[in-house]
């Protein structure tokens, strides 16, 4: 891994929910999206109803979280693993591939991109169950 300064801290307050919902809905097409140009439309309608403010969330599973990100209608939970067979006619060895990678990586996402905003302030996600993440602070 490349190791770069981090950007100068600009910022004195920390970014607001509606801020980091923006970019978890970015990352989450980024990641998960498929093909930038015509991205999977499941997914985008579930960033559209399914992100939401933890203290407001229709749930209530952890109100006290940044956001809670239900994973029913599109998103794909945290919690998943996906297990392939072998498939030798497309040239695939088969293999297991986990969900909370792909998290990982909008986490990075939006922590990058809140610094380049300027803020000091990092966030991670947290599986609650099998249907809800939840977003925090570090």
């Amino acid at each position: 891994m490349i190791s770069l300064p981090s950007p100068p801290v600009t910022k004195t307050k920390k970014p607001s929910w509606k801020t980091i919902a923006k970019h978890y809905r970015e990352g989450l097409l980024q990641v998960f999206g498929g093909d930038p140009d015509a991205p999977d439309e499941y997914l985008v309608n579930a960033l559209k109803k399914d992100v939401h403010k933890g203290s407001e969330a229709p749930g209530q599973w952890s109100p006290h979280s940044i956001l809670e990100i239900y994973c029913e209608g599109g998103i794909p939970n945290a919690t998943d693993i996906n297990e392939f067979p072998p498939m030798p006619e497309f040239g695939f060895k088969g293999g297991c591939f986990y969900n909370s990678d792909q998290w990982a990586k909008v986490d990075q996402y939006v922590n990058q991109t809140l610094a380049l905003e300027g803020y000091a302030e990092q966030v991670y996600h947290e599986p609650y169950n099998n249907a809800v993440v939840n977003i925090g602070w570090f």
